[in-house]
């Protein structure tokens, strides 16, 4: 804030300050008393003039009267002082009604104090001028002359205190009365100039009313808080009007009906009007320094520079009833001064500056919102910045009596902080939900927020985490100036398990104990791109959940499977641990379990090549359709000729072990055998199904072409 003294002497009387209403075509008045043109003329201060608004069918008639309504149906006037009144302090304010001649006239007159400002006009007829949604706030106080039911009147002319537009005594916004106008008499309409007087205390909060110097109505009522919201300057006028019924109606006022407030200020060297209601233009002021005119109801003080306590002045007069009063009036004498609050940098948080310009005097004031460089939008002592620059805000006082200025400067500051984040992160299987933070931060001060945009956020903070794919925005904010830079993170999906085929295996045959897998497959994946993912493959048998029976159990999409039953595919994603699985039936075939037991050999091998016995081999008594020797897994044959020697044997030393075969009648040496009568052995064994073995000997007898 920056004070400034520009050191020109200006002043304030504290002139009570005014109320408003009604409007219509609106004509502004502005009155010189011979006084102050005697003033002008001669050079001396220039005295504060009255100036009036009046609205409707209202006229001025010269010697400070206005006349409100004609003798003519249905008019509605209204007049109003210029500035307003302050509620904050007493005000005492004098004026002569006359109501008309006909006393069956209408409607009446009112004294308004309202916010509305100096064209407010009401309704005609019963509304005095002063029914309506013009008058919001307001407080009125009504010289009635005609009986409205409607409204609550009573018989003859009456006295009421209504308010907010509202002329129904039965209404909530009715305050106080109605009473009788006249103490003596119940017709005020006699052509007649009336005493009228309205006096207004803020300490007792208290209305009073007088009518011919008699007090008539009192209202407790805090006009500041419960009428104008707290507003203490309010506008002062009259309004009235007539309907079927009519009359003349008029008010004059005082010359100087405002008075000096009781607390006034004025600047060392200023030339000050001061003022007391005094009807006949005189009073009594002590002390008398300073003053041109002790005995004027109008002085001008002129106070000097190095006052150190503020002048009181006393002054003595007789007011329009013939009574003495004593007005006392405090005049603070100080240098006017000016600053302006509100003033800071324009940041993002604060894209515009609302400026209050104050002052140690009170108002009324004038603002004058300049520019050096920028932009400047002033309104009496608010102003509206929106670019940097500089600035100076003029307060004037009383037309320019006392100034003070104050330059300011306004900055920009749109500062932002930046971050490290990645440009994408994945849902995966093994992290179904990603942790959004940022890194490398310009400033420690930096406060990051994340939203979303079809996605869902768990947490709040610089921190959060996404739930699901979408995007998501962070925001890091300079929380000095609330300007910030965003960040656009793309949250994908990668939990996309495999899509395999687990294949197919051929049935399980005592010759092919071991079947491979075939067909078994997997749909490349690559969410991150390049040649996709790598997978994890895994068998096992799902009966008690190993590796029993396949080989090898992991690595191979088509490993041998060697035991019935269902087995299961499992696999995985290394990079995102998304798996999935399928499952495969390995059944037996028909010779896979075959019972052994009615194993046959024959007695003769006839090796004539006529196909019939040309060789010789067990066969399946019981099973004629499965060949023997397919079943069997070992197979020792030895052959002895009539002296107990071996002419032949596929089991080798020990005879331990042998390979089925059919056998031709042939010798170790490969040669035919003599066609006679020999001897065999076998022993056997079969792993189809369960381990079967068995030994057979018999006699076999060879025989040959010829013989």
């Amino acid at each position: 804030m920056i004070l400034v003294n520009t050191g020109r002497a200006l002043a304030w009387a504290g002139y009570l300050r005014g109320m408003a209403v009604c409007f219509l075509s609106s004509v502004r008045l502005r009155r010189f008393t011979g006084w102050v043109l005697g003033l002008l003329m001669a050079g001396g201060a220039m005295a504060q003039d009255q100036v009036y608004y009046l609205n409707g069918n209202a006229l001025n008639t010269g010697e400070d009267c206005y006349q409100l309504t004609t003798n003519s149906g249905f008019q509605v006037g209204s007049v109003w002082y210029a500035d307003q009144v302050d509620l904050s302090q007493s005000l005492d304010l004098q004026f002569v009604l006359n109501l008309g001649d006909s006393d069956q006239g209408a409607d009446g007159i009112c004294f308004v104090l309202q916010t509305v400002g100096v064209d407010a006009l009401g309704d005609a007829g019963g509304g005095l001028g002063f029914l309506g949604e013009d008058f919001l706030p307001s407080f009125a106080i009504e010289f009635d002359t005609y009986q409205n039911g409607n409204y609550g009147d009573p018989f003859g002319d009456h006295i009421a205190m209504v308010s907010n537009g509202n002329v129904d005594h039965t209404a909530g916004t009715a305050i106080a009365g109605p009473v009788q106008a006249d103490a003596f008499s119940a017709d005020i309409e006699d052509g007649e100039d009336h005493q009228g007087r309205v006096t207004w205390d803020p300490v007792e909060q208290v209305v009073r009313v007088y009518f011919d110097c008699e007090l008539r109505l009192e209202g407790f009522i805090d006009l500041v808080d419960d009428i104008f919201q707290g507003q203490n300057q309010v506008f002062f006028g009259f309004t009235a009007g007539t309907g079927g019924s009519v009359n003349v109606q008029t008010v004059c006022l005082e010359e100087n009906i405002l008075g000096s407030a009781e607390q006034s200020f004025v600047c060392p060297g200023a030339e000050l009007q001061l003022n007391v209601p005094s009807p006949d233009g005189t009073a009594v002021w002590s002390p008398g320094v300073y003053l041109d005119d002790s005995l004027s109801a109008s002085p001008v003080v002129t106070p000097p520079e190095g006052l150190s306590a503020p002048l009181i002045y006393v002054a003595e007069y007789v007011d329009q009833c013939g009574a003495d009063v004593t007005d006392t009036i405090q005049l603070n004498v100080a240098v006017m001064t000016a600053e302006v609050l509100g003033v800071t940098n324009l940041t993002c948080d604060n894209p515009s500056l609302s400026l209050t310009a104050e002052s140690n005097f009170p108002g009324p004031l004038d603002y004058t919102w300049t520019a050096v460089t920028g932009s400047i939008s002033g309104n009496s002592g608010l102003a509206e910045v929106d670019e940097a620059g500089s600035y100076e805000v003029l307060v004037s006082f009383q037309e320019g009596l006392c100034e003070a200025a104050a330059a300011f400067a306004i900055s920009l500051d749109t500062a932002t902080y930046s971050g490290d984040f990645p440009e994408s992160v994945y849902l995966t299987c093994d992290d179904p939900t990603v942790v959004l933070e940022g890194t490398s931060l310009s400033s420690p001060d930096a406060v990051i927020s994340w939203t979303t945009t079809f996605g869902e956020i768990l947490g709040a903070g610089p921190s959060v985490t996404a739930l699901v794919e979408g995007q998501y925005i962070a925001t890091i904010t300079n929380p000095t100036n609330g300007c910030a830079a965003s960040y656009t993170v793309e949250v994908a999906d990668a939990s996309e398990v495999p899509d395999l085929f687990a294949g197919s295996v051929e049935p399980l045959t005592c010759l092919n104990p071991g079947q491979p897998v075939e067909g078994a497959s997997i749909a490349p994946y690559a969410p991150f791109g390049g040649n996709g993912l790598t997978p994890s493959v895994s068998w096992t048998n799902t009966f008690d959940g190993t590796p029993n029976g396949v080989s090898p159990s992991s690595g191979s999409l088509g490993p041998i499977i060697n035991a019935a039953g269902t087995y299961q595919l499992v696999v995985e994603w290394l990079e995102t641990g998304c798996a999935d699985s399928a499952t495969v039936t390995v059944v037996e075939g028909q010779d896979f379990g075959v019972d052994i037991s009615s194993i046959t050999f024959p007695n003769i091998l006839t090796a004539d090549n006529n196909g019939k016995n040309d060789s010789w081999y067990p066969f399946l008594e019981d099973l004629p359709d499965v060949e023997a020797l397919a079943v069997l897994t070992n197979y020792a044959l030895r052959v002895y000729n009539r002296w107990g020697q071996v002419v032949y044997t596929n089991a080798g030393d020990g005879f331990a072990s042998g390979v089925p075969i059919r056998w031709y009648g042939n010798g170790g040496n490969g040669e035919p055998l003599a066609a006679g009568n020999y001897w065999y052995v076998v022993d056997f064994t079969s792993t189809c199904g369960d381990s079967q073995s068995g030994s057979a000997t018999g006699q076999l007898a060879i025989v040959r072409p010829g013989n």
